[in-house]
Order: structure tokens, then C-alpha cells, then sequence
């Protein structure tokens, strides 16, 4: 909307001044002023008539000492005929677009596949042709709201926090991408991501260790069991299992050299003498790949089943190799540097399975409780034999 206003300010609030103020249409408010001026280095004051417009926040004036009231409200016309009313902004690129820019820029990223699943869903709904700049954190709000309503095809139960969180993660750093570094978009729109329970750290007690392993050995899979050994004996992750070659396996020095790992830092896992054994006797020549290509999923669930076992998951193998490790009293920065923690604190999970862990700092703190007990003490006693 197009203000045009008096400018008290300038008219010195002069009781003889005359002013004659109206509303165009569409509420456009309209005054002709009349100001005081005077020549620089002469006393003597005169009228000037003139008008002043704000326009979305710059504002015009004009006045002049030789228009008459008349003359001012004619230059008043002029200047609203040439004031444009303002240009709807540009879109810019559109969702699907800034979509294709950002798989560009991550294509060597590891785990694009699943960025591209998150983005063809992200698509799906807030709408491909979508203008980026209207992707504002009203409609991000109503996806996360939409989300938190929908319910698991696999569960029939309500998504879990982190399968909200992260296609909300994913679009935050496109759309800080689109701002910082393509500059398409003026801002960042707010997201804010669903509080995650800690993750739950499932170990297997001895007898379930002995049931899996012969359900295993018992599978149509025939290197079931020498995969979910090496896996109970190493904690490496499952990409990091199944994709380990024959190049990264160091039978001399007793270690496995990874080089593709989810922090993207390379790290040497030592083995036990029982994944020494299993990749020494494993049969065929020793190049490329240490297990053959494909999918191990249905197999493990399998034998999970046959051992009856509750909700282990073969990521649970890796929290089984560090819970046991912890337990039996390694220490937590070599379980760091073994499972490939970017810090310390993502190992703290385990810490308080220690049995000595928390006992030891609670023993230093109760030796130095009692010495200052001991202190205070001993005038006391002095003084009561001296009595």
C-alpha cells in the first residue's frame, strides 16, 4: 500500500500553516503542506507548499518557495502516477531444482542413496515445482506435524522421532546450502527437530551367544556364521563387514585396515585370535571381496528366530562387542579408537556398564570425605584428652 503523509517534522508545527489531507484509493493516505524557509544568510521567512511521500519506507518530498497550493497538489499527481507499484519478487529455483544442486554437490558423499530417498519423499510432499523461498517454517511446520501424525507401514505404529528428524536434518542443510553458499535464498527458514531417546544398547548373555552362533551355523547362508562371529569379535558395522576386501586384511600384523567408514577416517581394528582363525581357514583364493555379494538381512532374522532371541538386530553385534569390552574392563579411549567414534562422548554410552567405572570415582571422592572428616576430628579429641 502506497502511504502518502504529512510531515510534522518539517512543518515546524506552525499554527498558520495549512494542510489538506485525504485517501486516495486503496486507503492511500494523501496531505499537501505548507513549510517555513528561508534563504541562508537573510532573516526574512517564507512559505514554501510542497508535499512528502513515504513508499514502502523511502520517503519523497518536495517543496518549493514559487508553487502555489494548487501547483503543489498538480506535482502530487505526477508523483503518484510515476511511484510503481512494487514487483512481485522472483522465485528463483524451484525445490526439485535446488534438489538436483545439492545431489551435485554431494555426490561423492557416501550414503547419497539415502539422501536421495529422503529427497524424492521431501518432494512428495511439499511439492517438487514448489518456489524454494515458499518453503517458509509455517509449511515446514505442517510437514513435521503431518509426520508426527503417520503412522509406521511396517509397525502400525507412530514414526519414531529420528524418522521424522531426518528428512527435517536433510532439508535443513539444502536450505542452508541455498543461503549460504548458491545465495538464492534470503533466509533460513527455522527447524526445529524432534527431541531422540538415547539409543538402546542390546548385548547378548553367553547362553543367547551359543544359541545364535548354531542357529547360524545351521542357516542356508553358509558364511552366516563366520560373518556374525567376526562381527560379535570386532564391532565394525555392517558396510564396514560386508565390504571389507582381502587388501584391507592383514593376517601379519593381525589387524583389518578400514578405509570406508562412516566418519570417513581410516582406522585399524585388531583382531582376536578366533577372527584370525575364521579369515585364515576361509576357503578360495584370497583377492577382492572376503564375502560374497548380497544381502544377509532375511538370513540373520532367521536365525534370530530359530535362537529365540527378543529385538536383536545386527547392529546390536557391535554394541555387543563394546559392552563386553567394557565390562570385562577395557578402557573407553581404546574402544574409541576401535569402534571409530568421532569423540568420546558418543563411547560414554557404555561407560556406566562398567563395574568399576563409576565404584572408583565415588571411592576417591569417600577417601577425601574422610581425610577432612579425620581433620576436623583431631583438634577436637586433642583438646578432650587434654581436659
Amino acid at each position: 500500500m502506497l502511504l502518502i503523509a504529512v510531515d510534522q517534522n518539517q512543518t515546524g508545527g506552525n499554527d498558520d500553516e495549512e494542510a489538506e489531507c485525504g485517501r486516495a484509493e486503496g486507503g492511500a493516505l494523501m496531505a499537501i503542506t505548507q513549510r517555513e524557509w528561508k534563504i541562508p544568510g537573510q532573516k526574512t521567512k517564507r512559505l514554501a507548499w510542497g508535499f512528502s511521500v513515504s513508499v514502502n519506507g523511502n520517503r519523497v518530498k518536495s517543496y518549493k518557495a514559487e508553487w502555489s497550493k494548487d501547483d503543489a497538489k498538480e506535482a502530487e499527481a505526477k508523483a503518484l502516477l510515476h511511484i510503481e507499484a512494487p514487483k512481485p519478487q522472483a522465485s528463483g529455483i524451484t525445490f526439485s531444482e535446488a534438489v538436483e544442486r545439492y545431489l551435485a554437490t554431494k555426490a561423492r558423499k557416501r550414503t547419497v542413496s539415502a539422501d536421495i530417498r529422503q529427497l524424492e519423499h521431501l518432494k512428495s510432499m511439499l511439492g517438487a515445482e514448489t518456489p524454494l523461498a515458499q518453503i517458509t517454517a509455517s509449511a515446514i511446520s505442517a510437514y513435521k506435524a503431518q509426520r508426527l501424525s503417520t503412522k509406521s507401514e511396517r509397525t502400525d505404529r507412530p514414526l519414531t522421532a529420528a524418522a521424522v528428524n531426518r528428512p527435517l536434518a536433510l532439508l535443513r542443510c539444502l536450505l542452508r546450502l541455498a543461503h549460504d553458499e548458491w545465495e538464492v535464498l534470503a533466509t533460513v527458514p527455522k527447524i526445529r527437530l524432534e527431541r531422540e531417546p538415547q539409543g538402546r544398547i542390546r548385548w547378548l548373555e553367553p547362553d543367547e551367544e551359543v544359541r545364535l552362533l548354531a542357529a547360524c551355523a545351521e542357516s542356508q547362508n553358509k558364511r552366516l556364521a563366520d560373518i556374525v562371529t567376526v562381527a560379535l569379535e570386532t564391532g565394525l558395522r555392517r558396510g564396514e563387514l560386508l565390504g571389507l576386501t582381502w587388501d584391507r586384511v592383514d593376517l601379519t600384523r593381525g589387524v583389518l585396515r578400514l578405509e570406508v567408514t562412516k566418519s570417513g577416517r581410516r582406522r585399524e581394528v585388531p583382531m582376536r585370535q578366533v577372527v584370525y582363525n575364521v579369515l585364515s581357514q576361509l576357503p578360495g583364493a584370497h583377492e577382492g571381496r572376503v564375502w560374497p555379494a548380497g544381502s544377509i538381512r532375511t538370513a540373520f532374522e532367521n536365525a534370530v528366530t530359530e535362537a529365540k532371541l527378543d529385538g536383536v538386530h545386527f547392529h546390536d553385534l557391535r554394541h555387543h562387542f563394546a559392552s563386553w569390552f567394557v565390562m570385562r574392563g577395557g578402557a573407553l579411549p581404546a574402544l574409541q579408537q576401535i569402534l571409530g567414534h568421532a569423540t568420546l562422548a558418543m563411547t560414554m554410552r557404555y561407560s556406566h556398564l562398567s563395574p568399576k567405572h563409576l565404584r572408583d570415582e565415588v571411592e576417591k571422592t569417600e577417601a577425601r570425605a574422610q581425610g577432612r572428616a579425620h581433620e576436623a576430628l583431631t583438634p577436637a579429641l586433642v583438646y578432650s584428652k587434654s581436659a
